[in-house]
């Protein structure tokens, strides 16, 4: 029996878009957590061990000693439970189309797709699988709608008022990762990078024209912005946020320092954390510098991060670190980049002027 397929392109526009669809990938876990997109459900037909049963049986035995150990592993009470799962996600947006896919589009989602045939209901085999739709991604990364780029230096508050517009993408939260040395998120795992990208694509493909990218290095932590995409930012039309250095390290202050304090974590972990981190950057910032800034950091720490009356013991050593060390490669990476500026000023005035600039 013939069922329902549905191409790659018109899925990967499914995924992307505000309600998405239903989508399940079957693949195992080890196969999504390397590279998967966002708004899918991971429901394995085979689970790493048993994919690794099968490649040693197909490596000693041949193809279709594989397939029938396959068969073998996949049946009885575990079956039934993955039919089970993909049905109730199904019935879960009855409104929705729902959508299943492995690898390539073949074995593993078409016997899927059959089973849950087989229990009353209809699901859409994604064309070509994976595969098809990391095509689509990577056409849309290659190709995207003109954009705008906000920079200003470090604590500026670039992705705060990012966050206050209508189209923004905020590459930091796909990496998960603050993008300096600093940038971590604590507690958080960053996405391997085919699903960095993957989520980025989708990311770009509903913004408007004329979106708003914060400024970036090509890397942001162990994510790459993809070539040709940063060769896109790097000419970009620019709007700069101006700020005294003063107002910036409050501003680092209150999102690196209190806010994670704030949520638990000891100060001892956090002040650790940060000495080791200016500890790498010893050779860019020079040893006797080093040693200065971390003494500073480690005086400031003796004191409660949440009382007022400390807060200047805190900015003294972050507002050394901005102007000894990132000012420095801030104004060093624009000097790299021939951007036409189309606004310069403070926050509260480039928020109003992208604010409009986004109505015209």
């Amino acid at each position: 029996m013939t069922h329902l397929t549905m191409p790659a392109a018109e899925a990967f526009k499914l995924l992307s878009i505000t309600n998405p669809a239903i989508v399940i990938d079957v693949r195992s876990e080890g196969e999504y957590d390397k590279a998967h997109f966002g708004n899918t459900l991971n429901m394995p037909i085979l689970s790493d061990a048993h994919r690794h049963e099968v490649g040693l049986a197909y490596k000693t035995e041949g193809s279709e000693a594989a397939k029938v150990l396959g068969h073998q592993l996949v049946s009885g009470d575990y079956k039934e439970r993955m039919i089970q799962q993909w049905c109730e996600a199904i019935k879960s947006h009855p409104q929705q189309p729902a959508l299943i896919f492995c690898w390539r589009g073949g074995l593993r989602s078409r016997l899927a797709q059959d089973w849950v045939y087989q229990n009353g209901l209809e699901i859409f085999r994604v064309e070509s699988g994976y595969k098809g739709l990391r095509h689509e991604a990577l056409k849309v990364i290659e190709n995207p709608a003109p954009f705008v780029v906000l920079s200003g230096m470090t604590g500026s508050g670039k992705t705060r008022l990012g966050h206050k517009l209508r189209n923004f993408i905020d590459l930091e939260a796909l990496a998960k990762h603050r993008g300096s040395a600093f940038g971590s998120h604590f507690g958080a795992i960053q996405p391997h990078q085919a699903t960095f990208e993957n989520k980025l694509a989708q990311s770009l493909y509903h913004v408007a024209y004329d979106y708003v990218l914060e400024d970036e290095s090509p890397n942001i932590g162990r994510c790459h912005l993809p070539d040709r995409f940063y060769a896109r930012m790097v000419s970009a039309p620019m709007v700069m946020i101006e700020t005294p250095t003063r107002i910036r390290a409050m501003e680092i202050f209150k999102e690196y320092i209190q806010a994670p304090v704030t949520g638990g974590m000891p100060l001892t972990e956090l002040e650790s954390s940060f000495a080791k981190n200016i500890e790498r950057i010893r050779n860019k910032l020079g040893g006797l510098e080093c040693d200065n800034i971390k003494q500073l950091l480690s005086q400031s720490f003796q004191f409660d991060a949440l009382n007022e009356a400390y807060t200047a013991a805190y900015l003294d050593w972050i507002e050394r670190l901005l102007t000894q060390y990132y000012d420095k490669l801030y104004i060093h990476s624009l000097s790299l980049k021939s951007r036409k500026t189309l606004y310069t000023g403070s926050w509260q005035d480039c928020l109003d002027f992208l604010t409009q600039f986004h109505h015209e």
